[in-house]
């Protein structure tokens, strides 16, 4: 029988317990799905807040890292590390904060080579929304004299020259190394460095090079004439192929797999080659038998080189931009005016600030203006400067016909004259060994302007002659009682002895056998494809018939900025020039730091030595 209204009282029950647990149980999962919404946001903003302690440190090793490239560029340029300093990195603040801890200390190797060291302690930090997070780094700043380097670039060092070249003493480049020869490269050093990498082939075609090029196994002190000689081959592409080998360019940077000759999966064999990081350690490390020291010859980016930083180019400029300098420009004259200490746009380039003597040539190139040491108008006994050069007789203005820049025009190239014999003989050399020369309007071209020296056979003492635009040396030079000397320009240009002025368009005069004993900074410009800057054995520029006849130069070959003026393109043979017998070498004098030249700069790597 059916009971309208009502329900029997054990289902009623049953239906109110069931009732309950549901609501329970719909309690629970809700609870349970809070719980886990609740984790899930506190496992995303965990995951947020670690993503965000992970970038800042990030930042912060970052900003560690500018420091220490800024140290060493500061201390390069002659200029105070800053304290501290900032950067802002997609919207974040990372600052940075530079301590000197210690004295300098002085390590010499065994064949002389100086480093001086600085330590510093660097401390970065970064915040990224409200997680701050700070390192540490110690690093350490090494400077060694640029001129104790055979070669020393900034950029790219392309050797490729036609007929044999030895180059004896470090050779370092902070890009990439292209090495090749028509005959034979030799490198009788124990230092063959590449930031970048070294390749065997050309960087202006990408082709593999010829010739063959063979460096010198490490040892100690390579100019220690008791030391063992023994050489390894560079393979080129065409070596390579002769031994059933293929490979890119040859035993470089691009040989990164090695050959497996017999097959096994190991490369132990004794037919096997290593991949060239591996390879080249073992080739050009100490001779066999050799139980002094430890060391290799060839390294490069890959076995963690790390770049050396060097001077700017605007430590050749007249004046440069400077906050709170002491010169502006005058928009009148074209010239920069003195307007107090602080109170200026400009301040003068290191070589000129610091000149014992310095002549500069207005921009029509009609006059002449000249200072003694501390930027000092007259001379102790009250002459002027200037009246003391029109006296001597030591200095004029004249031009030079250089084809490269007026490209084969007949207009000559202008300069201030300087005869380094008559300046002695008249008691102005510079007291300090620095001499300084620049020009206003300086352009390009035939407007490059420059610096002519000439009666540089003997200099009255140790030299180092600067100039923002080109140099052009003329006849031997530091030939007699050879003392430490340094040509430093936009340009650097060796005339022979034979040199007489006759030069015009179309015709390329003899050169005659001439000898330069000193060191170049000069300027170039960077090799593309199918354009050849001309490489390092057509750094100092020529403008003479020199088939065939010696050109002998002992010093060292720095390449540290790219030409602002002397921008003219390498050009072989017509009314340009055509190669000398290049008797080249490092002058190991310079490993010696009392027989540097003059306010020989440094150039400085840092490293990091321990962080936390």
């Amino acid at each position: 029988m059916k009971i309208h209204g009502k329900r029997p009282p054990g289902v009623q029950a049953r239906q109110g317990i069931a009732l309950v647990y549901a609501l329970f149980g719909a309690m629970m999962a809700a609870g349970m799905v809070s719980v886990m919404f609740a984790t899930a946001g506190n496992t995303s903003r965990n995951e947020d807040l670690r993503q965000d302690k992970v970038r800042a440190r990030y930042l912060a090793e970052g900003g560690a890292e500018v420091a220490r490239k800024g140290l060493a560029q500061s201390v390069a340029n002659w200029q105070t590390p800053p304290a501290q300093g900032q950067l802002d990195v997609a919207g974040n603040l990372v600052t940075y904060t530079v301590q000197p801890i210690g004295a300098t200390r002085t390590m010499i190797d065994k064949s002389g080579i100086q480093t001086l060291v600085d330590t510093y302690e660097v401390t970065a930090q970064a915040d990224v929304d409200g997680r701050l997070v700070q390192v540490h780094h110690m690093v350490s700043t090494e400077s060694t004299p640029v001129f104790q380097f055979a070669v020393f670039y900034t950029d790219d060092l392309e050797i490729n020259p036609g007929p044999d070249m030895t180059l004896g003493g470090r050779v370092h480049s902070n890009g990439d190394m292209y090495l090749g020869c028509d005959g034979t490269l030799t490198m009788d050093t124990n230092y063959v460095h590449a930031v970048g990498n070294i390749y065997r082939s050309r960087k202006d075609t990408g082709d593999p090079s010829g010739g063959s090029v063979r460096i010198r196994q490490w040892v100690e002190d390579p100019y220690d004439p008791s030391e063992p000689i023994s050489f390894q081959m560079m393979q080129s592409y065409a070596q390579m192929m002769a031994l059933g080998i293929g490979s890119h360019s040859g035993y470089d940077s691009g040989f990164s797999e090695g050959f497996d000759a017999d097959g096994d999966g190991r490369l132990d064999g004794p037919d096997d080659w290593l991949p060239f990081a591996i390879g080249a350690l073992q080739l050009w490390g100490e001779p066999e038998g050799y139980m002094t020291g430890s060391g290799h010859t060839v390294l490069t980016g890959q076995h963690d080189l790390l770049e050396a930083s060097a001077p700017d180019i605007g430590s050749i400029a007249m004046f440069e931009p400077q906050d709170a300098g002491d010169y502006v420009l005058n928009g009148t004259t074209g010239e920069y005016d003195f307007v107090g200490v602080g109170a200026g746009t400009h301040s003068k380039g290191y070589f000129h600030e610091h000149a014992g003597l310095s002549i500069v040539v207005s921009e029509d190139g009609s006059d002449f203006e000249a200072w003694g040491p501390g930027g000092a108008e007259n001379s102790p006994l009250g002459t002027s400067y200037k009246q003391l050069l029109l006296n001597s007789g030591a200095v004029s203005l004249t031009g030079v016909a250089d084809m490269r820049q007026s490209n084969s025009s007949n207009e000559d190239t202008p300069v201030v004259q300087i005869d380094l014999a008559l300046l002695g003989d008249a008691g102005l050399f510079p007291e300090n060994g620095l001499l300084y020369a620049a020009h206003y309007g300086m352009g390009e071209g035939t407007d490059a302007k420059g610096l002519l020296l000439k009666g540089g056979a003997e200099l009255a003492d140790r030299l180092t002659v600067a100039c923002e635009g080109a140099v052009y040396v003329q006849g031997d030079y530091n030939t007699g009682d050879k003392k430490g000397a340094a040509i430093i320009g936009d340009s650097v240009n060796l005339l022979s002895n034979a040199w007489d002025g006759s030069k015009t368009a179309g015709s390329l005069p003899s050169a005659s056998e001439t000898t330069y004993n000193c060191a170049f900074i000069t300027g170039n410009y960077e090799s593309e494809v199918g354009r050849y800057n001309g490489g390092l054995e057509n750094l100092p520029r020529f403008h003479e018939n020199w088939s065939g006849v010696p050109c002998h130069i002992k010093g060292s070959f720095v390449n540290t900025w790219d030409s602002q003026f002397g921008t003219g393109s390498w050009v072989y043979g017509s009314d340009r020039y055509t190669a000398p017998d290049r008797l080249w070498a490092y002058d190991e004098d310079f490993n010696s730091v009392a027989n540097l030249p003059p306010f020989t700069p440094m150039v400085v790597g840092s490293r990091q030595i321990v962080t936390w």
